[in-house]
């Protein structure tokens, strides 16, 4: 079998990965209680704005949003080059941006987010969230920066399992707008209390690591995708992974991290047509952990 590299460069998206030219826009998932839509798929911070590549940032951004999407995860100087990059393409109400902001360093996060709405051209960051050793004890300062109206929506973001119970601590406090956690078929912690806890109390989530950083590919490489992933209108093993995540009824979005635009056509794809029932999900599971 060859390797996604391959398969990709084999042919064209929309033929590869099974949806027409007319039916290739992301679907859109509510954040919950407000009158405003992200779509499915997200784009996670990638080594290119990290690195300040401007040539693949902006084939990433543009293949991205041609498609109607519109959450990028990013962050310090990365997130300067998306924003502008983004102005620059003419997606700057398109774009959602949640990027990183400390509220231990709260003068300095102040002057870089003020510095980066005007690289934007928007009038508030779309998202400002931390991670929960720095959000946590500064909570108050967060939801100061959303009532002075410099951010849309604050959160908590973490991959490790251990930090789950800080974060439920502010989800039940109310005052939490979105949560970022880590889900794939291969890491379900999240799934037995933290989802439903955000679920329950109308926080969006956003995952990270559906990919868990590549391994996952290595786990499934030489692996033939099942013919019953067929009837849910998955062709590849990214989107198998994706459309697990997608399928949990507590996710509004799901992040993909690649500084390869060919793997954001097939990525995207995870968020276009049938997503799996909870049987199937056991199966995708379970056929997954089976390869380890």
């Amino acid at each position: 079998m060859i390797d996604r590299r391959e398969f990709l460069a084999a042919a064209g998206a929309s033929a590869l990965f099974g949806y027409p030219a007319a039916a290739s826009t992301l679907s859109m998932r509510e954040i919950p209680g407000r009158s405003e839509s992200l779509s499915a798929v997200g784009l996670g911070n990638s080594v290119a704005f990290k690195e300040g590549d401007a040539e693949i940032t902006r084939e990433l951004l543009q293949t991205y949003f041609d498609r109607g999407g519109r959450y990028v995860d990013c962050a310090g100087s990365g997130a300067q080059l998306v924003a502008a990059t983004a102005r620059g393409l003419g997606y700057t109400e398109q774009s959602f941006l949640g990027v990183y902001l400390s509220g231990g360093e709260a003068e300095q996060s102040e002057t870089a987010a003020r510095a980066l709405l005007d690289i934007a051209g928007k009038e508030a960051i779309d998202l400002a969230h931390t991670y929960p050793e720095d959000g946590v004890p500064n909570w108050d300062q967060f939801r100061r920066w959303k009532d002075e109206g410099l951010a849309r929506y604050i959160g908590l973001a973490r991959h490790r399992p251990e930090y789950y119970e800080m974060m439920m601590g502010v989800i039940q406090t109310g005052t939490m707008d979105f949560l970022q956690v880590n889900l794939s078929p291969l890491e379900t912690d999240a799934e037995e209390r933290i989802l439903p806890m955000a679920r329950d109390q109308g926080v969006a989530v956003t995952i990270n690591r559906p990919f868990i950083n590549g391994e996952y590919f290595s786990i499934v490489r030489g692996k033939e995708l099942p013919g019953w992933a067929a009837e849910f209108d998955c062709h590849s093993w990214a989107q198998f992974s994706l459309k697990y995540v997608l399928s949990h009824p507590a996710v509004t979005c799901v992040l993909t991290e690649t500084a390869n635009p060919r793997h954001v056509e097939d990525n995207l794809g995870g968020g276009v047509g049938r997503l799996p029932d909870g049987k199937t999900r056991v199966k995708m599971r379970e056929l997954i952990q089976s390869f380890r």
